[in-house]
């Protein structure tokens, strides 16, 4: 890749107009909430849509459900045939939750010291306000690049990753050939991303008054025991697979316990008839989902064996696999050389302590998946969540560096 083209497209980066954007990005919530009217992704979508037809491109407007559309567009390049880029940046935030423990507007974008502060400002605006410009500035430098980028914009992937998995299911994953998912991992070329099984467990007893439980099952004390065995196998896995050099330690964690499900929560004196809990599994990439499914069951099994009374369901709400990109990869090698370009050292390897949408591309399509963007790791969903506004705009010149590497130039 010749120096001076990708210094030609660098030059095109509007960097006042990217922190403008983002800025704009941060003033408009998207924290989903089914029982709220407009509080979708809708406005920010909007925004996004509006900038790439400005700029004269021609995005899709893809409804996912209702006032929850994604946003996709491609810029064709003019040096021939050659790979797909994808740049993935969902829309959607997290609640900020209590306001008390916000020193700043959690919609305000109040900038201090340079850093921009707000909900989503780092999970992931910032991420997705640099793809953009980006983008903006390689169709600004007219490089006869090879190959294609394309841009998506995915609702939900704080809930059910219900944006990417439309995207896929429409084509718009279909020949990529690499894809840079922009979430904040603090510089971090991220190759590899925990996945992230979600079960509800169900048990079945009967009912009975407090005082006599011999004449009930008690569905609560046969969900406590069941739980406590998961976490037995926790130990059991973590100590068999050991600490993931990227990733850490496979985690399986209760999330939430009710009972009973219905009817009056008061009577105390009362046994309850079901029960039920919600597991968030976090896995590594040495085990399958699915014999981490079969543990599971295998220990509600034993456990019904030791108590007959005992009745369990295991349902699987969601399955996102761990992934792991191979170092050599065309597009890792692309972000790591960008980054070194950039900051002019080499990036840390690193790994995604969550799940990304990432998880589907690579599941449903088998897509190399590098995460990599602005922000600290774990500033995500904090009060007072915040970005370095340097940070984003050497985002965005990884970012094209990044694209330029991978696609190629033809003559300039």
């Amino acid at each position: 890749m010749p120096a001076l083209s990708i210094q030609r497209a660098l030059e095109h980066l509007d960097e006042p107009g990217l922190i403008t954007f983002l800025r704009q990005l941060v003033t408009t919530p998207s924290v989903y909430q089914p029982d709220v009217p407009g509080a979708n992704e809708a406005a920010v979508a909007q925004l996004v849509y509006d900038l790439l037809h400005d700029w004269g491109w021609q995005p899709r407007w893809q409804p996912v459900a209702p006032d929850r559309p994604n946003v996709i567009a491609d810029l064709d390049g003019t040096g021939g045939a050659g790979r797909c880029l994808l740049f993935e940046g969902h829309s959607d935030v997290v609640t900020p939750g209590d306001r008390a423990a916000w020193q700043y507007d959690p919609f305000g974008a109040q900038v201090v010291d340079g850093r921009l502060y707000g909900r989503g400002a780092a999970d992931m605006k910032g991420g997705l306000a640099a793809m953009l410009f980006a983008a903006r500035a390689i169709q600004l430098s007219a490089l006869p690049f090879c190959g294609r980028i394309r841009l998506a914009v995915p609702v939900d992937e704080e809930g059910m990753m219900l944006g990417i998995k439309a995207l896929i299911a429409a084509g718009y994953a279909d020949g990529v050939d690499g894809a840079i998912v922009c979430e904040p991992e603090e510089r971090e070329v991220c190759i590899a991303q925990k996945g992230a099984l979600r079960l509800r467990l169900l048990s079945h007893g009967r009912i009975a008054h407090g005082a006599m439980p011999n004449e009930g099952v008690n569905a609560l004390t046969a969900m406590v025991q069941l739980l406590q065995r998961l976490l037995d196998l926790e130990t059991r896995l973590q100590h068999q697979y050991g600490s993931h050099p990227l990733l850490g330690d496979l985690h399986i964690t209760p999330t939430i316990l009710r009972a009973p499900l219905t009817g009056d929560t008061s009577q105390i004196n009362c046994l309850p008839g079901a029960c039920e809990a919600y597991l968030d599994i976090r896995s590594v990439p040495d085990i399958a989902h699915a014999e981490l499914l079969a543990a599971i069951q295998q220990e509600a099994t034993l456990l019904t064996i030791t108590h007959p009374a005992y009745r369990f369901e295991v349902e699987t709400l969601d399955d996102r696999p761990s992934t792991a990109t191979a170092v050599d990869d065309p597009v890792v090698q692309a972000v790591i050389a960008a980054h070194t370009q950039i900051y002019g050292a080499v990036p840390v390897i690193g790994g995604v302590p969550g799940a990304t949408d990432g998880t589907i591309l690579w599941r449903e399509r088998a897509i190399p998946i590098v995460v990599y963007g602005p922000g600290k790791k774990r500033i995500a969903h904090q009060p007072d969540e915040y970005v370095e506004l340097d940070e984003v705009v050497r985002a965005a010149q990884v970012y094209i560096s990044a694209a330029l590497r991978f696609l190629g130039v033809g003559t300039v």
